[in-house]
Order: structure tokens, then C-alpha cells, then sequence
């Protein structure tokens, strides 16, 4: 047999392996489920500080078109 045959035969064991039930939830509850938690916990301010951005732009736009509509009522 060629290592190529031997490659395929050990991955489509791993993957029956962890397709298995029990090896899906430890890797959700040992793997994924820690890995998102700790990413969000360090991206939380930057996205609170973009939101917060976005807000105040938002708000920016909305006075400069409030003081362009009142100056074009004026002339």
C-alpha cells in the first residue's frame, strides 16, 4: 500500500472519531466554547468603543443636516 492510502485511512478514522457524540460535546465544551468566550472578552471594548463612534458620527451627520436646512431656509 502507499503512504497516501495509509493518510486516508487514518483521517477518515480520526474523523469518525469526532464525529462521534461524546467527542463533540467535549470538543464544544473543552475547545470552542472557552476559545469564543475568551476572544469575545478581549474584543468586547473595541466593539463597544466602534458602536460608540458610529453613534457619535451618526449623531454629527444628523446636526450638520438639521444646521444646512436651517441656513437654506434663511436664504
Amino acid at each position: 500500500m502507499s503512504l497516501s492510502k495509509y493518510t486516508s485511512e487514518i483521517i477518515d478514522r480520526l474523523l469518525d472519531e469526532v464525529n462521534k457524540e461524546e467527542n463533540m460535546t467535549k470538543i464544544h465544551n473543552n475547545l470552542i466554547e472557552p476559545l469564543l468566550s475568551y476572544t469575545f472578552k478581549r474584543l468586547y471594548p473595541y466593539m463597544m468603543i466602534s458602536g460608540i463612534i458610529f453613534i457619535l458620527t451618526f449623531l454629527l451627520a444628523i446636526l450638520i443636516l438639521i444646521l444646512i436646512i436651517k441656513n437654506v431656509e434663511k436664504i
